[in-house]
Formats: C-alpha cells, structure tokens, sequence
C-alpha cells in the first residue's frame, strides 16, 4: 500500500525513508549498496541531494534540489556504471568513515546556514550517517574524493527518463498549496527511483473525502502498473493540498500514463530531457 509522506523530496525528501535508522557500524565485510550526501537548512529553504540507489539491478544516481521554500524540487537521474559503489566503498573504508558516524566535527555554528549530511547504506540495513554545517579540512578532502568520483560516474552515466513537469512562475509555486479554483483535482508532481510523488487538491471551500483506491495505468496499452485501495479514505481540507506517494513495482519506461485516484485521475508524461535519444 502506498504510504504518505510529508514531502520534502529526496534529502529530507522522501529520501530518508530509503536509509532506515539502524546507525551499526559494524561493516567489515558488508557491501556498500547506496550512497547520499545531501544538503539543507538554510535561510532560504533551499536543498540539494544527491544519491545512489540500486533499482531494478540498476545502479540510478538521482539528483534533486531547489532553492526556495515553496518551490517544487527538480529532478534528473542517471543510469551508472556499478562500479561507483566500490569506488565509493574504497574511500569510505580508506579512511576509515566508519568512525564518523553520528560524530561531531566542530562546535562552530552558522546561523542560518545550510548543514551538509552523508549516508552509505551497507548490504543488511547496516547504515553509516554524520552530518555537520563545517568539515574541518582534513575531512573535507577526504569527502571531497568521494565527490569528485560521483562527479566522473555521472559524467559518463547515462540520462534516465524523467517526469515532464509544467513550468511555474514563483508566483504560481507559492500559491500551489492553496488552491482555490472550486475543483478537486490530481497533480502528478515527482518521480524518482521506483517512487511517484502525487498531491490531491482541494479547491473547493469544503472539506471532501476520496476514496482511497490508487491505480496508475499505462496510456499506450492500458496496462495497470499499480493497484491498491485501503479502506480508510483520504480526507483534503478546503483549499487545501494532501501529498502522497506510491512505490512503484519498477522504474517506468518512456511515455504516458494516467494516475486515479478514487473518482479523480491526471495524466502524465515520462521522457528524457533535453531531446536526448534513448538508448
């Protein structure tokens, strides 16, 4: 069943969910599976993260970030070569990072300034976090090598097909969740990994109740990828957004497809970027 989600997309975003919060540090002969360093914090509301997950047997980098609060987080993904993962894995045991977990770096504070986290997720929900505002330099080089290495993989990673987004004036981001048009509506709005982020909007000035039956169907051949219902609806206050997210059962191809949700649907659209072909 699908689950909801306070979205803040992958960093704090929905992301942390993929972690678990085992801190064992015992991972002398466990394999590194994913990888995330991701910032946030800041004055601003502004965020960045960037992980490696593996999905499908698939080694996916997903990129995600904005810069302001109300503003949706943009997307791209990456197909990459696996071995970024031992890459990674003979930096992090190199310098013994094992030992850093949960540590702190320094007892300097900046005010409103954005912390930086990093995770690496090890073969049987082992997991090694530590995050800080400032990494001494020693540090900082050290993590600048596992930087640099994501940066040559993602260089020569393959593109990834995307969710087809509208674009938004900031006007327009800010008001999203305070919709006042008198409709209930879907609105499809991220995808990343094997996950589909969606919002319901109320805007209507009542409160309504959706059924909460979900089914995401591909347009090309009407075949059904998804279909949960759960006996407790879904409650939208007026003029108001709920979001809610589904774990789909794999990455999804290029093309169309129609999300339904109760007596509701939207239709969206999956592509590569920029007019890259596929390959």
């Amino acid at each position: 069943m699908y689950k909801r989600i306070l979205i803040l997309i992958i960093g704090g975003f929905m992301m942390f969910g993929l972690f678990g919060c085992s801190t064992d540090s015992k991972v002398t002969d466990k394999k590194l599976v994913s990888y995330q360093n991701s910032s946030g914090g800041d004055m601003n509301g502004g965020r960045h993260s960037t992980l490696i997950s593996i999905v499908d047997g698939e080694v996916i980098l997903t990129d995600s970030g904005k810069s302001w609060w109300y503003e949706d987080e943009k997307i791209a993904e990456y197909r990459l070569d696996p071995a970024v993962l031992s890459e990674i894995e003979r930096i992090f045991r190199k310098y013994n990072m094992q030992t850093w977990d949960h540590k702190k770096f320094t007892d300097m504070f900046v005010a409103d300034g954005a912390s930086y986290s990093y995770t690496f997720g090890f073969e049987n929900n082992i997991w090694i976090s530590f995050s800080s505002q400032i990494y001494p330099t020693p540090y900082a080089r050290k993590l600048s090598e596992i930087i640099q290495v994501v940066e040559d993989y993602r260089e020569k990673g393959t593109p990834e097909p995307g969710l087809v987004t509208k674009e938004r004036t900031p006007e327009e981001q800010a008001q999203k969740n305070k919709p006042d048009n008198g409709r209930v509506e879907i609105e499809v709005y991220a995808y990343y990994t094997d996950r589909l982020v969606f919002r319901i909007l109320n805007g209507t000035d009542e409160s309504v109740s959706i059924s909460d039956t979900v089914k995401l169907v591909q347009n090309s051949n009407d075949e059904v990828l998804y279909d949960m219902s759960s006996e407790y609806p879904i409650d939208v206050s007026a003029a108001s957004v709920e979001e809610e997210s589904i774990c789909l059962p794999g990455r999804l191809k290029e093309g169309m497809y129609t999300l339904y949700v109760g007596d509701y649907s939207a239709e969206f659209e999956i592509r590569l970027r920029d007019g890259q072909p596929s390959k």
